[in-house]
């Protein structure tokens, strides 16, 4: 008996692939496509099997199939629906309506032939009485009857639950997944904030210290010339035994402060032979008198057979003052006895030389180890501590391609630990003696200086030379004088008020761009983006404050070529 099919599908090219598959199966079909047409077709000639998409125009799949369902006369016609809905939700709401069987898209042609098949099977044998079982399966209020056409729904429908339970197993997986990558970003963000905070501070910090630095190295300045022209001055012994010690003592403030901007500038050392026990030796003098007067005791061990370094002395002694003015203050909380121990040797296999400071203070906590080289981490109580010292220290070790770390247990002691190469970048000719550099001919000078002080020691240092000097107190005042007289040479500030140092030099370009060619930047503040880009992209020659005779001796040497250009010759 030939076997009559409706199929409700809105989509042409899905009605044409049903109509294709069952006719060449050997089923008549015929095609409507919403459901209202549907019901008009069911009640004008009656099919054996509905198969209705459930999404159509009008009236949809669900709409119509329980319009087929609830009428007596068809609700036997089994009911199929096709969509590509397969959530327990959908699969519920078919068989609320009273649907037999559900197909989900896309669907394979022998799977849905099969399932046509079974249910043509299920109506022969309800035709011969062989079976006609109802069971009405009760949902919290809703009442679904089940009959054995709706085997495969409910096959689905259970599957479907199956694979819900599974997919929250998984879900619950990724979601502690996620949850352990979420906390594992939230301390990566947490840290890079840190840094980025700790950076904000440098920069900061930076930018106030270029001002610091600039009104610390004039009086700097100023006090070490003055200095050193009296000790170029027959005295009293005695006399020259003070100014020998002002000038030392000049010449430590303007290390201090160069080493304080290392941290911010990170400015490379300035490598030369160093003998690394006698810079040792040298820094433990400059804290002896306060070890001594807390009862500490200092005990070297200094190996004699050291290679000689290629570092800046002076970084090595403030690395060693700071981390031997921590070991003290951390003494201080111990009854004693109390000891200082610093020790050197020559690790040769690995190429580095070892420098290690021990105290006999009460040890640092291991939280607090990881977090100590940390710029402005301090546990010192507030005002008694700017927790730049170790950061400070570990950025001049870094500089010289080395290292330092702690090593600490509660209750016994610490030792820092500093390693240094022993071969480093090429080494600084050492300046030649001031006595040994001869001074050129006799040259007019023009000193652009806002700072009296400064410009008069200064122009007594190139006095000294036999120079001439003039003095101008800003940009704008030189350009009026050089517009009127030829100079050999320009020493000039970079900061100063009405026309600074970047803007004389423009103008020069434009009006008097031989003399641009001899001018030199006297500066304090290198630090600034500004003036360490302009000095870069110019190549024009600088002095840094505080300077000897030897630099500015040098200075001029360099900048003055072969000999005198017109020697107070005016300009008309």
């Amino acid at each position: 008996m030939e076997r009559k099919i409706l199929v409700a599908e809105d989509s042409a090219t899905q009605a044409e692939r049903l109509q294709l598959l069952l006719e060449t199966a050997g089923y008549r079909v015929d095609v409507v496509t919403n459901g209202r047409e549907g019901l008009d077709r069911v009640r004008s000639a009656t099919p054996d099997l509905i198969i209705s998409d459930v999404v159509m125009p009008e009236v949809d799949g669900y709409e119509f199939c329980r319009s087929v369902k609830s009428d007596p006369r068809t609700r036997r016609i089994p009911f199929v629906l096709l969509t590509e809905r397969s959530e327990p939700a959908d699969v519920i709401t078919g068989l609320e309506r009273g649907a037999d069987n559900f197909i989900t898209k896309p669907f394979e042609d022998e799977y849905l032939l099969e399932r046509v098949r079974r249910i043509f099977e299920h109506l022969e044998l309800r035709r011969r009485g062989h079976l006609d079982i109802e069971v009405v399966l009760t949902v919290g209020e809703r009442q679904i009857t089940i009959t054995p056409d709706k085997q495969q729904m409910i096959e689905l429908l259970f599957s479907t639950l199956e694979e819900l339970v599974r997919a929250n197993g998984r879900l619950k997986a990724a979601q502690r997944t996620v949850e352990e990558h979420a906390r594992t970003l939230e301390a990566k963000v947490e840290e890079r904030t840190q840094q980025l905070v700790q950076t904000e501070k440098i920069a900061v910090m930076g930018e106030l210290l270029a001002g610091v630095a600039h009104e610390l190295n004039n009086p700097i300045a100023v006090l070490l010339g003055h200095a050193k022209l009296l000790e170029r001055t027959p005295a009293d012994p005695a006399v020259r035994d003070r100014v020998a010690k002002i000038a030392h003592a000049a010449e430590r403030c303007s290390r201090i402060v160069r080493n304080f901007l290392a941290l911010a500038r990170q400015r490379a050392p300035e490598r030369r032979p160093v003998h690394l026990n006698v810079a040792v030796t040298q820094a433990l003098d400059l804290v002896a008198y306060p070890l001594r007067l807390d009862g500490v005791e200092v005990t070297l061990d200094l190996a004699p057979d050291l290679p000689v370094l290629s570092a800046d002395t002076h970084q090595l002694q403030q690395v060693l003052v700071n981390l031997a003015t921590n070991a003290h203050h951390a003494m201080r909380e111990t009854p004693g006895p109390r000891r200082l121990s610093v020790a050197t040797r020559a690790d040769r296999e690995r190429g580095i030389v070892v420098l290690e400071v021990a105290d006999s203070g009460p040890g640092i906590p291991p939280e607090i180890q990881q977090r100590i080289f940390e710029p402005f981490f301090t546990t010192k109580p507030p005002g008694q501590g700017t927790g730049l010292g170790l950061s400070i220290c570990r950025a001049m070790i870094e500089a010289h391609g080395g290292a330092i770390a702690v090593a600490s247990q509660p209750g016994h002691g610490a030792v820092f630990q500093v390693q240094v190469p022993i071969e480093g970048p090429p080494l600084i000719a050492s300046a030649e003696p001031a006595e040994q550099a001869t001074p050129h001919e006799p040259r007019l000078i023009l000193v652009v200086d806002d700072e009296a002080d400064v410009a008069e020691v200064l122009g007594d240092m190139l006095r000294n030379d036999g120079h001439t000097v003039a003095f101008a107190a800003n940009g704008a005042i030189a350009l009026d004088m050089v517009s009127t007289r030829a100079y050999d040479l320009v020493l000039c500030d970079v900061r100063m008020p009405e026309l600074d140092g970047p803007g004389l030099y423009r103008e020069l370009e434009r009006r008097a761009p031989e003399l641009r060619r001899r001018l030199v930047f006297i500066t304090g503040d290198t630090l600034t983006v500004e003036t360490r880009e302009f000095l870069e992209r110019t190549g024009v020659p600088s002095l840094e404050k505080p300077f000897d005779f030897t630099e500015v001796r040098r200075a001029v040497q360099r900048a003055g070529g072969s000999g005198s250009i017109g020697r107070g010759a005016r300009r008309d």
